[in-house]
């Protein structure tokens, strides 16, 4: 009776990151009920563990940054000043990180959060795009960032895939792998293959080189992209020809496309961060956008459509909160590469993966602008940077 006690508790403690793996793209609100989950999750933590997770947590300088994360965020809420964190969020991570027993963060945690995560994406996007027909823009969470959130889950899939030796593990997680893919290619986002696919390419080359396998597993990896590409082009096909469409409009002059749009909001923001480039203009912007559109630097149409970010996470950053807040942004993009260097293991990959999805993504929207995916993306980090510690 008492192991199966413990076995609930360890659940209860473990469901923020099911939760986050699942519900909390489900939900607009979705991070209200992690606040409820986060709080039992400390308690029962508490209650079986003692403090023995808080001595071991607190001692991490990634849970250091995410409390400084928040003190700035509370500071400059205070002081009425532009804050791109959402304080819930940086919150929720502070005390779940803080609580968190990392060695129930196993393998078979990690495949069973991938996996659920995954059959959650697939249904998601197969209910919005065919049971209950819904454009992209009307999703609880814009499909955007969803895909982006797939992409996390995909290379975590991938990295635990390349370093299985257990058969049943293995085809649970290809299984994942092609359910991940399949709800990827459904939400028809260009910018998650731009991050994913080159992502993957250096993880299954990385691991081919250190195991001497290189030359077979280029010819295995062409035959693959081959098949994948011929499976998912019926999916995608009209997207690619939308694509086609849009580029030979934009060589027309034509820049009132999605892809010519996003031209025009780089553009701006480039002049707006040469006219601010220390201090940034928070949301204030709108109005530089029609200077803008007067000048001829973007057409009307990029600054009547007054866009809540500049579909680039670094142009966005450094145009709300200057140039320090673009340095601050790749410092805490950074810092975990820092913690890892020189390191090879399951959790250091993880977390390399883990940010080239959100640099490569970036670059085409604002991860971070989203909540869902700032709580994901920083949970996840954190869980493989206190995994290292157990060698797990």
């Amino acid at each position: 009776m008492n192991k199966f006690f413990s076995k609930i508790a360890n659940f209860l403690i473990l469901l923020p990151i099911f939760w986050s793996f699942t519900g909390l793209f489900h939900l607009y609100n979705g991070d209200k009920i992690l606040v409820v989950l986060t709080l039992i999750s400390a308690l029962v933590s508490v209650i079986k563990y003692k403090k023995s997770a808080i001595v071991i947590n607190i001692k991490s300088k990634y849970i250091w940054l995410m409390y400084s994360l928040l003190l700035i965020s509370i500071a400059a809420d205070i002081l009425n000043i532009y804050n791109p964190i959402n304080i819930r969020a940086i919150a929720i991570l502070c005390v779940f990180l803080t609580f968190l027993p990392c060695q129930l963060i196993t393998r078979i945690t990690l495949t069973f959060s991938c996996f659920i995560g995954c059959i959650n994406a697939l249904f998601f996007v197969y209910n919005f795009t065919y049971i209950v027909p819904e454009d992209r823009g009307f999703w609880p969470i814009n499909a955007i960032p969803f895909a982006t959130y797939i992409c996390f889950i995909t290379v975590i899939t991938f990295v635990l895939l390349l370093t299985s030796s257990n058969i049943k593990e293995k085809a649970i997680l290809v299984l994942t792998l092609a359910i991940s893919i399949i709800s990827i290619a459904l939400t028809e986002t260009r910018g998650a293959l731009v991050a994913l696919l080159p992502t993957l390419l250096a993880l299954y080359f990385y691991f081919s080189y250190q195991r001497k396998l290189l030359k077979r597993n280029i010819l295995i990896s062409i035959v693959i992209l081959g098949l994948t590409s011929f499976t998912l082009y019926p999916i995608i096909k009209e997207r690619i020809i939308q694509t086609h469409q849009e580029i030979t409009q934009i060589d027309d002059g034509n820049t009132n496309t999605s892809i010519g749009l996003r031209l025009n909001f780089w553009k701006a923001g480039f002049n707006l961060i040469e006219q601010s480039p220390f201090v940034g203009y928070g949301d204030d912007y709108y109005s530089q956008l029609n200077k803008l559109a007067k000048e001829k630097v973007i057409i009307q149409a990029a600054a009547n459509y007054k866009p809540p970010h500049f579909h680039n996470q670094f142009i966005d950053i450094a145009v709300k909160c200057g140039l320090f807040g673009l340095a601050f942004l790749l410092v805490i993009l950074f810092i975990p590469i820092i913690l890892f260097r020189n390191k090879s293991s399951l959790n250091a990959i993880s977390i390399y993966s883990l940010i080239s999805i959100l640099a490569l993504s970036g670059l085409t929207d604002v991860p971070f602008f989203h909540k869902q995916i700032f709580i994901i993306y920083f949970l996840c980090i954190g869980i493989f940077l206190n995994r290292e510690k157990f060698k797990l």
